[in-house]
């Protein structure tokens, strides 16, 4: 049976659903009949909503869908009410064309701030104390009425970067954050460039950047390049002390099996756990071959100290895993596989540590295995792991 042929009785109730979609965007809702909810509304009188279309309609949809369908629901209710002036729920919601806005909210978020719309126009940003301060930017959003995604978030880069710099003059960034410097690991597309030129990073890996930031209970804010004159401290001593306190930040290492290949994760509660790879040779312990690293979340390091089981199915298992995480993940960093290189155990822990990239592509069909690196000392090593050489 097709899940559109579901019977009713096997169906889930989408009225009930809806107001679990309610509950959780702060819409206070009441069940009134099997299909009618009364709706209460912040300064004006309830209204009563009746649902036998959407419960009719939902009858052509599969089942998985349902929920889906009930917070889209919840979010056009939001939206539409906020629309006229009433504040409904928790926010405003833009719509799924609705490229300025999105784009806007996307890169402030990428920026550490928790942005959203109050309403269409008004702008709403978390200060450090909880709080939150709104503006109005009826400009900006002129500039990117209709417009592509693309030219949307080229558009947004700057704008965020200005808000983001009103809001750390709010929150001044000085010694005193000291304290609750961190180090947290970006993909390069993280940021446009106009806003990467204002934050204090360093290149990492290829395609990675290292960015230092500022760990609040609200947020995690990237540190301005700016405070560094005011502050009389120089980027490298910045870097080694946030990489100091990040490392030190609690982690728990494990190492599994799969296939005959080590495999070792790293997680945290935190999203710095990338700092991890500045002492990895502690979670790795004999690695003389070095090991295979992948940076997928903020949470989570997976490697394999090469050697600890066949090399090339390491590879592929590192990949598959981190790519699982990836796509699982809102805000994921990357599923590029790096060669650690033994190297890097030597090096200071404010250092960098030496990250190759590499990957592997098997074809089980043909028999065939791809490698992929423009690292000259990767294949050889390879070769002489597996008995090649």
């Amino acid at each position: 049976m097709s899940e559109t042929q579901t019977p009713d009785r096997l169906r889930p109730d989408i009225v009930e659903l809806v107001l679990e979609a309610f509950a959780r965007v702060d819409i206070t809702a009441e069940r009134r009949s099997p299909t009618l909810v009364l709706i209460h509304l912040p300064g004006a009188e309830p209204f009563t909503k009746d649902f036998s279309d959407a419960v009719e309609q939902a009858r052509s949809y599969p089942v998985e869908q349902y929920p889906d369908m009930a917070e889209q629901v919840a979010l056009a209710m939001m939206r539409a009410f906020r629309e006229r002036d009433i504040p409904l729920g928790t926010h405003y919601p833009p719509r799924s064309d609705d490229h300025g806005r999105a784009a806007l909210v996307a890169v402030l978020r990428q920026l550490g701030l928790d942005a959203r719309f109050e309403t269409p126009k008004v702008l709403s940003l978390p200060l450090s104390d909880g709080q939150r301060v709104t503006s109005d930017v009826s400009d900006y959003l002129a500039t990117v009425e209709g417009v592509p995604i693309d030219d949307a978030f080229d558009k947004a880069g700057p704008f965020a970067k200005a808000v983001a710099d009103q809001i750390r003059r709010i929150v001044p960034q000085d010694e005193s954050s000291e304290a609750r410097w961190r180090v947290r690991l970006y993909p390069t597309t993280a940021f446009p460039e106009e806003v990467w030129d204002a934050l204090l990073f360093r290149e990492f890996a290829p395609g990675l950047r290292e960015t230092v930031v500022i760990d609040t209970p609200e947020s995690v804010q990237p540190l301005d390049r700016s405070v560094l004159e005011r502050m009389g401290r120089t980027e490298e001593q910045v870097h080694t002390e946030a990489i100091a306190r990040s490392v030190a930040e609690e982690v728990e290492a494990s190492e599994v099996e799969l296939g005959g290949v080590a495999i070792i994760h790293i997680g945290g509660a935190q999203p710095y756990t990338s700092a991890q790879a500045h002492v990895l040779s502690r979670h790795l312990g004999e690695a003389p071959h070095g090991a295979l690293v992948a940076f997928p979340v903020p949470q989570v390091i997976l490697a394999n100290p090469l050697g600890k089981g066949d090399p090339i199915m390491a590879m592929d298992r590192l990949q598959e895993l981190a790519e699982r995480f990836v796509s699982d993940a809102d805000r994921p960093i990357s599923a590029q596989l790096f060669w650690w290189h033994p190297d890097s155990a030597a090096r200071a822990e404010g250092g960098v540590p030496d990250l190759r990239p590499v990957g592997v592509e098997i074809d089980h069909e043909e028999r065939s295995v791809s490698l992929y690196t423009s690292d000259e000392e990767f294949g050889p090593m390879l070769d002489g792991l597996t008995g090649q050489g």
